[in-house]
């Protein structure tokens, strides 16, 4: 039952992105030089500065394969199949503006994960974790980036928060 409300969760966020992804679009002439006044958060790349060979370096394989890609962040589906239907596992990241780190510990905790604190070039976030998804937060002014692994598979890959850390540490090396 866990396990289903844990990819109930992961296919909302996926579904979210995508609907998001869908939103964004050039701004006008006119916004643009309104809205390139730099703030105080990450500067923004597609997938948080991170890419499907740094991906498949990291996993040490070509287990995921990206799925969703847009503004908002991005989602690497694991090639892991129940019947002819997948799993809906996978590697995600994602960016949030005005993110509320308190209510984000609360729902990892919720889901049954334990929780630590932690620090990335400077900024503050924390790990959850149990043993089929890890995920980390770390935010900077008014953003927050998250990388999450959910995997049904967790004992053909490498430690799941090792991946993560790895992951979130490159996107700290890229858009900090």
């Amino acid at each position: 039952m866990r396990g289903a409300r844990v990819a109930g969760r992961l296919a909302a966020t996926v579904g979210a992105a995508v609907v998001l992804a869908g939103c964004g679009g050039a701004a006008a002439p006119d916004q643009q030089a309104t809205d390139a006044e730099p703030g105080p958060g990450f500067d923004s790349a597609d997938c948080n500065g991170v890419t499907t060979a740094d991906i498949e370096r990291v996993v040490g394989s070509n287990l995921f394969k990206q799925a969703v890609i847009g503004d908002a962040g991005c989602f690497w589906q694991e090639n892991t199949m129940i019947g002819s239907v997948g799993a809906g596992m996978g590697i995600s990241t994602w960016w949030y503006r005005g993110s509320d780190m308190a209510t984000e510990r609360e729902l990892e905790a919720l889901a049954g994960r334990e929780v630590t604190e932690l620090a990335m070039e400077g900024n503050d976030g924390f790990m959850a974790f149990d043993d089929t998804a890890c995920s980390i937060y770390v935010a900077k002014g008014d953003d927050v980036i998250t990388w999450s692994i959910q995997t049904m598979n967790s004992a053909t890959l490498p430690d799941l928060c090792g991946i993560v850390d790895e992951l979130a540490q490159l996107s700290q090396d890229r858009v900090n």
